[in-house]
């Protein structure tokens, strides 16, 4: 037998056997013994239950403060579900811009904008103040609770991160009482 191959067979024995060691105390579950004593006297517990009789008091109230009304947002948006909602009114986001691109509502009233055949994804913004992402095809319901004027805008998303958004419509939607 060769001299080399008489060093070199021990070796991968050595090296075969040291890698079984390893494997094993690094894959083998770990006991843990936990020694607990538990005092065995018993202590006796003893709650006292007191019944109290609440009376309430009524202040009265000064007739200068007036109550708290609850705030109503200005407009609330929801999904357009065809079969539930009915629109006063509709906008369309195409590739010419809003259409209409100014709509007058009554207090109260829906207005439908709904996205038909863009190029990109569009976010539809309300007074900059709602935003949501309307995709290539959705549409919403935008129930208007407070008079005013409100603007809409919308933009189209490239897939590119270095591309700034384009604008897509612009419009005005005016609430009366």
């Amino acid at each position: 037998m060769d001299p080399k191959y008489k060093t070199l067979v021990p070796l991968i024995i050595i090296f075969f056997i040291f890698g079984i060691v390893v494997g094993y105390v690094a894959h083998r579950p770990e006991t843990v013994v936990k020694t607990e004593y538990v005092n065995k006297t018993v202590e006796k517990i003893v709650e006292k239950i007191v019944e109290v009789t609440v009376t309430p008091t009524l202040t009265p109230t000064p007739a200068s403060t007036p109550a708290a009304t609850p705030s109503v947002p200005d407009f609330t948006v929801k999904n357009y579900e065809p079969s539930k909602d009915i629109p006063t009114k509709t906008i369309e986001l195409t590739t010419r811009g809003a259409v209409p691109d100014t709509v007058s509502v009554r207090l109260g009233d829906t207005v439908l904008i709904k996205v038909t055949t863009p190029p990109n994804p569009i976010t539809l913004s309300l007074n900059a103040t709602y935003s949501r992402n309307m995709g290539t095809g959705g549409a919403v319901v935008v129930t208007f609770n407070k008079k005013g004027s409100y603007s809409l805008k919308a933009v189209t998303l490239s897939g590119d991160p270095n591309i700034q958004s384009t604008p897509y419509a612009e419009g005005t939607i005016t609430v009366y009482i």
